[in-house]
């Protein structure tokens, strides 16, 4: 029973309870926040066999095609932490390629080339990451992360562009990989970008004007009640060890100013943790340049990328 294997794993995964009770049959309980997607319902009975559905008419019975089937696959596939899509392209031609390469290239010396001009498969990575910032609290944001894995560089342009990719869940085209792609290479870079992206969030914290509100209130708050407990000492009359109590005091209080300033820097200096939720790799079709710069009798080799989808060019390490 494949499929019963199958559809228990996925509900189980998604937190849901699988309940077998006989051959072929079982109680399933599916999480409020999935319920949407079947129905509004939390609670079923399905059946993998078309005799046993028939015996228990109150079942429904899964089979390919069916239903409850094809919401389990959509939803595994939207909970998927990766996944891969495959980019339709419509045109994959460049005219005046090395027109375009040397206005992508102004700084080059020297005479540019091209040796070698072929349409090969590249590779982006989307990755979304969960950035959790705590201090007394948590809060929590999302960052969405493309990694161009042909160089394993963070690729904001695609990303602002990926409105423009059309994808299918089949290969559309038989073209061989430009490179072995270092997925984990990739990844790092990602997460270092996530890192660094916190790090900025939490410098815009620090530098929030709410924060320097509550640190200037607090301030003129122990201010007001350091200087009113110092004019009691100056009163005439008071012995030197009341004198001394009422400094004590004093320092008491700048003791407490200093403790509640302290808490709500922390409160702002939060920690950062950064969680990858997903990932969805993006097979695009582009062309690969290989070109030879030529300068002052001295030759060497580059490979470029041209990318159809945000139409520049990518230059491999």
């Amino acid at each position: 029973m494949e499929l019963q294997k199958y559809v228990t794993e996925v509900i189980e995964t998604l937190g849901g309870v699988v309940i077998p009770e006989e051959y072929a049959l079982c109680q399933v309980l599916i999480p409020e926040e999935y319920k949407d997607y079947f129905q509004g319902q939390t609670e079923v009975e399905l059946a993998f066999d078309f005799e046993v559905a028939e015996e228990n008419p109150g079942a429904e019975f899964v089979t390919f095609g069916s239903y409850l089937l094809d919401q389990l696959l959509a939803l595994a596939d939207e909970k998927a932490q990766s996944t891969v899509r495959f980019v339709e392209i419509q045109r994959l031609e460049l005219a005046n390629p090395l027109k375009k390469i040397q206005a992508f290239m102004p700084e080059e010396p020297g005479k540019i080339s091209i040796l070698n001009e072929r349409n090969v498969m590249g590779a982006w990575a989307a990755y979304q990451f969960n950035i959790t910032f705590i201090s007394d609290t948590k809060e929590e944001s999302t960052r969405e992360i493309w990694v161009d894995l042909l160089t394993n560089r963070v690729d904001p342009v695609i990303q602002e562009q990926q409105n423009r990719i059309v994808h299918q869940r089949d290969p559309l085209y038989t073209l061989p990989f430009a490179k072995a792609f270092d997925i984990q290479q990739g990844f790092e870079s990602a997460f270092n970008d996530a890192i660094q992206k916190g790090e900025d969030e939490k410098k815009q914290r620090l530098q929030d004007e709410t924060l320097q509100q509550d640190i200037d209130r607090i301030q003129e708050y122990y201010t007001e009640l350091m200087e009113e407990n110092e004019q009691r000492a100056n009163r005439k009359g008071l012995t030197e060890e009341k004198k001394e109590d009422i400094h004590a005091k004093t320092k008491a209080i700048e003791i407490e100013r200093d403790k509640q300033l302290q808490e709500i820097r922390n409160k702002y200096d939060v920690q950062i943790e950064p969680s990858l939720e997903h990932g969805i790799l993006y097979m695009i079709p582009v062309i690969e340049y290989q070109l030879e710069m030529d300068f002052r009798g001295t030759q060497k080799e580059k490979t470029l990328y041209y990318n159809p989808i945000t139409k520049g060019f990518a230059l491999a390490e």
